[in-house]
């Protein structure tokens, strides 16, 4: 039997963006804790202190934020980063999200 261990349900692909390092990435999940960049080009290694600085969904505004975040996984072009701490504007995005970006789909 497997047990989930993450802190907090992600969810699937739905047209969230982030924006760090001076580029925007979509990310191919996400949860109150944190995202995964599948296209990734950057340079940032496991362990990299990052700060995201916009939440948004593709097909609407950017939101600034400030984020303090590590990554926390990266190969290839992917990378996962966790945030280390959430500001009032993310932290109001991210609980919205579901009925402003899609709908969320369940990973198992």
């Amino acid at each position: 039997m497997s047990e989930e261990r993450r802190k907090y349900p992600r969810a699937g692909r739905m047209g969230l963006i982030v924006r760090f390092e001076h580029e925007t990435y979509e990310v191919s999940n996400w949860s109150m804790g944190g995202f995964l960049v599948d296209d990734y080009q950057g340079q940032l290694s496991s362990g990299a202190l990052v700060t995201v600085i916009g939440l948004g969904c593709k097909k609407t505004e950017i939101y600034d934020v400030n984020l303090p975040a590590r990554v926390i996984r990266s190969d290839d072009q992917t990378i996962a980063i966790n945030y280390l701490g959430l500001d009032a504007n993310a932290y109001d995005f991210l609980t919205n999200a579901l009925s402003i970006c899609g709908q969320m789909r369940s990973l198992v």
